[in-house]
């Protein structure tokens, strides 16, 4: 059962655009995943959907500087125009948390922590993560990092197979098809299974976007769904319903 707490709704700012329809994907999520009885139970979001931030993997100080400075300036932008909290369906850009909490007073949902709590919540006999994401992401360690402090092993994918990942994710990102690169994706994955992953966590927005849960045999932890949901729960006081595949 869904269970309301007894609050006035808040406001979600979005850092968004990156990219842009990993951005609609989660929003799509927070309007879908609601259990609303009105329209005015809906989330109100305020969306800065920038596809200007530089690309995330990230190869000169003077670049990881710009892309601080436009996402702290998002982050303040959104607070001022009303938000109280912040989102970014974004998982490498986490790696800019600490320059962005530096700039605002209000809360920002952090997507690694929620996927990793809701693996240590609901998937309490999975020791074994397989983490899919980018490679600045993935050699940032916060998933990693997040994983050991949760007393959980994890795998990353072998140079191949991550190539390949960072191969699909960027066609996406340049509007290529999906719907082709699905079995590619899918390979990766069971790369991951074959080699002792008990869960996968989808730890880039751009994933969920070409495989789903019964595309492969271990449950697959979709960062951008847990983050939507997150997102409604933080706004409404609702705490909600997990379909949990074991």
């Amino acid at each position: 059962m869904n269970k309301k707490k007894d609050q006035k709704q808040l406001i979600g700012g979005v850092i968004g655009g990156m990219g842009p329809l990993a951005t609609v994907d989660f929003m799509s999520r927070v309007i879908l995943l609601n259990p609303i009885q009105t329209e005015k139970d809906h989330v109100h979001l305020i969306v800065d959907q920038n596809p200007h931030v530089p690309n995330r993997q990230i190869k000169t100080s003077i670049q990881r500087n710009e892309i601080a400075l436009l996402l702290a300036e998002s982050a303040k932008k959104l607070e001022t125009a009303g938000a109280n909290f912040i989102v970014m369906p974004c998982n490498t850009a986490h790696m800019f948390t600490d320059e962005i909490k530096k700039v605002i007073d209000i809360p920002l949902l952090h997507i690694v922590e929620e996927a990793v709590a809701e693996i240590s919540k609901n998937h309490s006999n999975k020791m074994t993560v397989g983490i899919m994401a980018t490679s600045a992401c993935l050699e940032s360690k916060i998933y990693q990092e997040g994983l050991s402090s949760a007393n959980r092993n994890f795998i990353v994918p072998d140079e191949h197979f991550q190539d390949e990942c960072m191969g699909i994710i960027f066609s996406i990102k340049d509007g290529k098809e999906i719907k082709p690169m699905k079995s590619r994706m899918v390979k990766v994955a069971e790369h991951l299974i074959a080699r002792g992953a008990e869960i996968i966590i989808a730890g880039c927005t751009e994933i969920p976007l070409i495989i789903k849960d019964n595309d492969i045999e271990v449950p697959l932890i979709s960062s951008t769904e847990i983050l939507a949901l997150r997102t409604i729960e933080f706004a409404s006081g609702m705490e909600l319903e997990r379909n949990i595949i074991e």
